[in-house]
């Protein structure tokens, strides 16, 4: 019977920590004196249960190192819980070479028989070389600058910038934890980090280069683009003088519409007026003819008229009786 019972408990345990569970990364890496920051989420209802980070291979053997209910025994170490983001990060930060291991965030449940849902996660840390962002883009003309992080141990080490595959190119770092050159310069703080800075970049510049300490070296691409054309603000105002010249032949052929306008008016009053004149002259050339033959009939008729009376005849018409008169002249 007894059995049974824990069986049963322990399928409960299980199921519960089914529901209930939290997630994280499965392993970080870091340089030795870095820092890192391990996000763990959980089910919102846990958000009010305490939240714990705990170092061992076993989650039920492991080794508490911080809990949100108590301060951390480590300075190094610290754990922030937001419950209304169901997150809780633990931050380690000066991180050395014996803290790489196997670790759990986890969250309370509370309870001999209740299983703490919780995630492991396998922190690396290491001595070496990184960068910060391994690809430089970059304009002809402008500067680029790269952050090479490195371990503690090479902290008082030189520090230096070549190009890969030229070993005469490298660039060290002085006493000072300087390097000052034409075009290149690095900086380092002595701490963890160093700057290079390219200025001035030129197409010539571009290819792979090696930031490195010692014997470690991480490879860094510089891409360089050309420097924008300088005609680039003559051809952005190309479409005013566009504009002003499409102005211009658009008032050009204005006027010449009004000056073909003007000739063909007066072109048409010409031809106006000749017609009318034409039509006057034909007209004056009718009623003188008109009158010619008005003459002519006029000589005709009295030519007639002085026959008859040579020959002694006169005829006289008298319109109002109608009557004809004949007198002989003979």
């Amino acid at each position: 019977m007894l059995p049974l019972l824990a069986a049963a408990l322990t399928l409960l345990a299980c199921i519960t920590a089914a529901r209930s569970d939290v997630t994280t990364l499965s392993e970080l890496t870091a340089l030795e004196g870095r820092s890192i920051a391990a996000p763990c989420h959980y089910d919102p209802s846990l958000a009010a249960h305490v939240k714990y980070w705990c170092r061992g291979t076993f989650k039920d053997l492991c080794t508490m190192v911080a809990r949100t209910d108590r301060a951390s025994s480590d300075p190094r170490v610290s754990i922030v819980d937001k419950p209304t983001q169901q997150v809780f990060t633990v931050t380690m930060v000066d991180l050395t070479e014996d803290q790489s291991g196997w670790y759990h965030c986890g969250a309370e449940q509370g309870g001999i028989w209740t299983k703490d849902p919780s995630a492991a996660i396998y922190l690396s840390v290491v001595h070496g070389m990184s960068v910060v962002n391994s690809r430089l883009d970059g304009v002809e003309g402008g500067s680029v600058a790269v952050d090479c992080l490195y371990s503690m141990r090479y902290r008082d080490m030189k520090k230096h910038w070549c190009r890969s595959g030229d070993p005469d190119s490298c660039h060290f770092t002085g006493p000072d934890g300087r390097f000052d050159g034409p075009s290149v310069t690095i900086a380092d703080d002595q701490v963890g980090a160093f700057t290079v800075t390219i200025r001035d970049l030129q197409m010539a510049d571009a290819g792979w280069y090696w930031c490195g300490v010692g014997s470690k070296q991480t490879p860094v691409q510089v891409l360089v683009t050309p420097r924008p054309s300088t005609t680039s603000h003559p051809v952005s105002s190309t479409p005013v003088v566009a504009l002003s010249t499409e102005h211009i032949t658009s008032d050009t052929q204005l006027a010449h519409r009004h000056v073909m306008e003007a000739v063909v008016a007066f072109a048409s009053f010409i031809v106006i007026v000749g017609v009318v004149l034409l039509a006057r002259k034909i007209w004056n050339q009718h009623k003188k003819e008109h009158r010619r033959r008005q003459a002519e009939e006029l000589k005709a008729r009295l030519s007639v008229c002085h026959e008859d009376i040579d020959e002694g005849s006169l005829i006289f018409l008298n319109m109002d009786s109608q009557k004809m008169a004949i007198f002989s002249t003979e």
